[in-house]
């Protein structure tokens, strides 16, 4: 019986060209009706930000429009905002300056396609567009970005926010934690009951963690059976909780196949950020793997936050 598997989400050449078709059937800008930023640099790219309202703000800080947790953006680092027929990009006194095609910028006309870059490393695609063609932009990232079974974000994804993550925890003195779990037994649930109940087994496991979110809190498929979940905020005790209540809520799910009714339980091992003294990506990954390995070999269904 073939592994229980997601559609491949298109990589980033192939939506990056996506994107450069959905430009390229843009009708005349007089029947544009709205201008978007288009992320793209590697990180979140394709994410798409909608130019409404009066302006927009980005920056690092939660009380931007649009935040981008970078090292090299400031608290409060530029702005886009509509006047007399025209949109205009400006900085905001920022520390690593904003550019509009490669020239540094204190306030600037921007123009269909022009690359909007912020710091160092962060880009845009400024984008005059109508209704469908933004939700067409939208559909894209969304498809590069989740896992087609699921729902869940893929591991791609989730190991670019872990980053993100991380080094925002650092810089606040503040708090991350990483769950990581899997289907007990998935095999055994594919061999006896066929390829789509394994597949039944996970969207509704996916669905059922889901409901348990917070909304900054990150759920991804890492492949196969196997999830993670990104907690902001959250310290050891805090994961190893958080991790009982999603074991317990799985542990009463029925899910009907045909019929039959599907049970399932999952193992869980939990990382944080006070676990090690130089955390990172890579550590917080090993970490938690490793205890969920704990938890499998002591005997499943159970959550394993130490040793």
């Amino acid at each position: 019986m073939a592994p229980s598997v997601s559609v491949r989400p298109p990589s980033r050449l192939e939506q990056q060209t996506l994107t450069n078709e959905v430009f390229s059937l843009r009708p005349a800008p007089q029947e544009s009706d709205r201008a978007v930023l288009v992320r793209m640099d590697s990180v979140q790219a394709g994410h798409v930000v909608s130019l409404g309202g009066v302006e927009t703000r980005i920056g690092r800080h939660p009380d931007n429009n649009a935040v981008v947790d970078d090292e090299g953006i400031s608290r409060s680092h530029a702005r886009v905002f509509y006047r007399e027929g025209c949109y205009f990009a400006e900085d905001l006194d920022s520390s690593n300056g904003t550019y509009v095609n490669g020239e540094r910028i204190q306030k600037a006309v921007l123009t269909d396609g022009a690359v909007v870059q912020l710091g160092p490393r962060v880009c845009f695609r400024f984008s005059l567009t109508d209704e469908n063609q933004e939700k067409i932009l939208r559909k894209l990232y969304e498809a590069s970005v989740r896992d087609g079974l699921t729902g869940a974000y893929n591991r791609h994804f989730f190991l670019e926010r872990l980053g993100a993550e991380i080094a925002y925890a650092a810089r606040h003195s503040s708090h991350a934690a990483l769950l990581m779990f899997d289907v007990d037994h998935f095999k055994k649930v594919n061999d006896t009951h066929g390829h789509q109940a394994g597949d039944s087994l996970l969207k509704a496991i996916a669905a059922s963690t889901a409901a348990l979110l917070r909304q900054e809190d990150v759920f991804a498929r890492y492949g196969g059976e196997e999830f993670v979940l990104l907690l902001r905020g959250v310290t050891r005790v805090g994961a190893e909780r958080a991790g009982e209540r999603l074991r317990h809520a799985i542990e009463k799910l029925q899910i009907p196949f045909g019929e039959k009714l599907l049970t399932a339980t999952i193992s869980i091992g939990c990382a944080s950020m006070e676990c090690t003294e130089q955390p990172s990506t890579e550590v917080l990954v090993a970490l938690a793997d490793r205890r969920l390995y704990v938890a499998k070999r002591n005997g499943r269904n159970r959550v394993v936050a130490d040793g």
